[in-house]
């Protein structure tokens, strides 16, 4: 016979969240120091040419301590322990050192990278992503992505439109990554730059929706009419492939495609 588990409000320990943050902070910042962050890559194709677009470099982390910490979790906790510059720096840093491999196979590819809007928030900014690409190579800016998401609009739009465009000015450019959910709506997206919208895979889920597979459409229109482009994540099926190609979207990213993997492993796939 089964017991259902209510839980009181005094069954959370704050004082037990507050060691367990002190803990991965601690663990985190050895990591970044030692390099033992792995980055992992999950490629956008466009699936009627199989051409692979970019690559969404993904941070992943196993800690001896700690086990296999969650992205949402350590994220949270650099942002909140001040660790999420050095962490964005680890990240552009291991990407600069693996762009040559990668457009040795996909030579019209970029890769991208996610930025938190407390990375964007701070003054130096731009100018500390420009000095990481001078010292590889400044024509790796023509190959490189941002993708922002939507926690940039809790903070100071006018700086982060700077940096945007000063970045982009590089030859960079700007993906509004989940697309759809929380602060990243169609009235906030005139006031940033961007090149790319990635629609969040909320969109796939419900996709059975009439109202659902309209603004899929709508958005790919728009997406066409502006000269952005669209790409949809999370697509997991066939059926899923199919009826987003029906819509206008070929541009996809999801399991079904490709799961993320180190670089190493992703060559051997030969993608595209």
């Amino acid at each position: 016979q089964s017991q259902t588990m209510t839980m009181s409000p005094h069954d959370f320990d704050p004082t037990r969240a507050e060691v367990r943050q002190q803990r991965v902070a601690h663990r985190l910042a050895s990591a970044i120091a030692h390099g033992r962050l792995q980055v992992v890559y999950q490629p956008e194709i466009d699936v009627q040419t199989r051409q692979v677009i970019s690559l969404e470099a993904l941070c992943r982390w196993h800690d001896e301590e700690l086990g296999t910490v969650a992205p949402d979790e350590f994220i949270a906790v650099a942002e909140a322990r001040g660790q999420i510059a050095p962490l964005g720096e680890y990240m552009l840093q291991r990407v600069l050192t693996d762009l040559p491999a990668v457009l040795r196979q996909w030579p019209s590819a970029r890769v991208a990278v996610n930025v938190s809007g407390v990375e964007l928030a701070r003054a130096d900014f731009a100018e500390r992503v420009a000095e990481h690409i001078r010292a590889v190579d400044p024509r790796m800016a023509h190959h490189l992505e941002l993708e922002v998401t939507e926690s940039v609009f809790h903070h100071d739009v006018p700086t982060v439109r700077q940096h945007l465009l000063s970045l982009r000015e590089l030859g960079l450019t700007v993906a509004i990554d989940d697309f759809g959910t929380g602060q990243s709506s169609l009235s906030r997206l005139h006031t940033l730059p961007f090149d790319k919208i990635k629609l969040d895979r909320l969109f796939v889920l419900e996709m059975q929706a009439p109202m659902v597979r309209a603004i899929i459409r709508g958005m790919a229109h728009l997406a066409q009419e502006f000269q952005r482009t669209l790409v949809v994540e999370g697509v997991e099926t066939p059926e899923q492939q199919a009826q987003l190609l029906e819509l206008g979207c070929p541009i996809q990213q999801g399991y079904l495609m490709q799961s993320p993997l180190p670089l190493a492993e992703l060559l051997a796939r030969k993608l595209g």
